[in-house]
This record gives C-alpha cells, structure tokens and sequence, in this order.
C-alpha cells in the first residue's frame, strides 16, 4: 500500500458515514456517528492533550477532507454553524462570485462538520459556513466531510483554514479570537488556530475590545481596512465627548446603503477631528495675473464667494451654473479616507 493511501486509511477510520447518501458509487452501509463528549474550552490540560496534538488533528481533518474520503451529503437544515462566530454577514461582491459558481457548477469541495454535541441528528461546521448558507439558499444539500472533533480541535481547524484561505478580514479575525477568549480558550489555542505570535494577539484582541461591537456589526468585514485604519477609528471613538456623532452617522441612510468597505469610510470621515472655529477670516482670489476673481469671507456658520469685478461676472456665471456638479464632486470625495 502506498503512503498515501495508508494515510486515507488512517484517516477514513475516523471519519464518521451518515445516512444522508455518499458521492461514492458503492458507499458503505451507513453508521449511526457516535457521540462526542463537548469539550469545554481550557480542558486541554485536563485531558492531557498538547496543543501539538490538537495541530496534528486539525491537519489529518483537512487531510481528509482534501482526499476526497467519506464525502456524504447532508440537508442544510441539519447543520449549524460554529460555536465560535469568525464571519460577519455580508453579501458582497465575493459571495455574489461564489454564490454564482456554486449555482452554475455545483459545490466542488466539500465543507468539514461533526455531529452537534449537544442536537442528535444535526452537524455543526468547522469551515464552510458560506458554501452552507448558498447551498441553503440554493435548496441544495451540502456535501460534508463528517469528524468528531473536540471544542479545541474545531476551532483550530477552523481558524487555519481561514487564515490559509486568506479569507478573514481583519476584524473578523478580531471577533473570531476575542470569542474565544471570552469563551476560555487558551491563549495558546487561539494563536495556533489563527497561526498568530503572542504580541500579534494581544495587539489583535486589544484592537477589538477598544471598539463597540454594535459599531463593528454595523460596519461589516471591511476588508479593504487594515489594522492601522481599525487602530485609527478605535481612536476617533475614544475621543468623542458623546455618542451623537457617532450615531447620526451610524443611522444615515447613505451608509446602511454603502457597501462594507465605504461604511468603514463614511463612519471614519465622519468621527474626523473637527476643526477649531475661528474669527471671520476675508481674503482675495486673484488670477496669475494679477486680476481679481472674488472675494471670499469666511465665518463659523458659513463660507460667502462674491464675484466682483465686472470682467469676472461670465465666471460667476460658469460657477453658478456648475454647483451641482461641484457638489457631486464633493460627495465622491467624502467617500475617500482622509
């Protein structure tokens, strides 16, 4: 026997079959999964497990799943989605490309689940949770590779596989591990399941509790923001004496209707420092020439240009014709960061 098929020997051992039918022409009699105890988060010392085995775990399931074994199909109303939330919901672009392919040629690579510890018959996922939710949408079943996995073992698989994928925003990272602190997990599980050192993570984790999570909800992924752009409107918040701001942009219109990234956007022009009033201020526009073009007078409550010199009043004419259009202009600006 070859190494690699002693190691899907290996592997398909401890996988589980369902009665839900299999993609292999012959499947094997169907077996009922066993129950799997729900391991708490930070039993791993009790139970003698070292974070390298739940490692060496987390790569024979994707092992598996990557060998094509024991692939069997499940109704999406049968499955869960992790206890450890690391998406937030969004239907952007991407999902939209993905959604698209799923439908036109099928769910090529199977999602990773073990039986629900705590719902007989249901499955909860490891990785996979937009394949599930398109298929869902789809009427489709979900073709699953089924482990028994414990707690730790779960969300290692399902923190590498994101973090090999790429596919986590960097907030989203922040939820995922601030999650599973919140729920016990070791230190070192969470870094191993984001493949992040020590001083990533404390930066990381204390990123995301400095900004409310209703903020983070409301903005979504953002995947175009970094840490410095999250680190940058974490400290916009913190200086604000009171929440108006913060709410009057959260309850515009214009950002529900934004994509995720220019929420991330409006929301962080919109916390900009504002700027100290001063005394009315008066000055002139002159052309390279010399000519006069306007005056413009500036107070606390409004900007006045008045345009004066006869010689000037066409452009006076060409600028008044143009405001709305310079407006235009000024709204795709705000939409920059800045």
């Amino acid at each position: 026997m070859s190494r690699k098929d002693t190691l899907k020997a290996m592997l398909t051992r401890r996988s589980e079959e369902l009665p839900y039918g299999n993609s292999e022409p012959n499947p094997p009699v169907p077996q009922a999964p066993q129950p799997i105890s729900h391991v708490q988060s930070g039993a791993v010392g009790a139970m003698g497990r070292s974070l390298g085995q739940i490692a060496s775990a987390a790569e024979r399931a994707k092992a598996l799943v990557a060998s094509g074994a024991a692939v069997v199909e499940v109704p999406s109303d049968k499955l869960s989605g992790s206890f450890a939330q690391d998406r937030l919901d969004d239907e952007g672009a991407d999902f939209m490309v993905l959604y698209q392919a799923i439908k036109d040629s099928g769910q090529k690579s199977p999602i990773l689940v073990r039986p629900h510890p705590d719902k007989p018959d249901y499955y909860q996922i490891a990785y996979g949770h937009r394949r599930a939710k398109i298929l869902a949408k789809l009427g489709r079943p979900v073709r699953a590779v089924v482990q028994n996995l414990t707690d730790e073992e779960l969300v290692v698989i399902q923190g590498q596989e994101n973090s090999a994928r790429k596919d986590l925003s960097y907030i989203e990272r922040g939820l995922f591990a601030l999650t599973l602190e919140e729920q016990g997990f070791d230190r070192a599980v969470i870094m191993s399941a984001l493949s992040m050192e020590k001083t990533q993570l404390s930066r990381l984790l204390s990123l995301t509790r400095s900004i409310p999570k209703d903020v983070i909800m409301a903005i979504g992924p953002a995947p175009k923001a970094g840490r410095p752009r999250w680190n940058a409107l974490a400290e916009r918040i913190a200086a604000l004496k009171n929440q108006s701001r913060l709410d009057a942009a959260l309850n515009d219109p214009k950002f529900s209707e934004a994509d995720t990234d220019q929420r991330f956007v409006r929301l962080f022009n919109a916390l900009a420092p504002k700027k100290v009033a001063g005394k009315s201020s008066r000055f002139v526009v002159k052309a390279n020439n010399g000519q006069k073009i306007a005056t413009v007078e500036r107070t606390s409550k409004s900007v006045a240009v008045v345009v004066d010199a006869e010689e000037s009043l066409e452009f006076g004419e060409f600028v008044a014709a143009r405001l709305l259009e310079l407006y235009q202009e000024f709204e795709r600006e705000k939409e920059k960061p800045h």
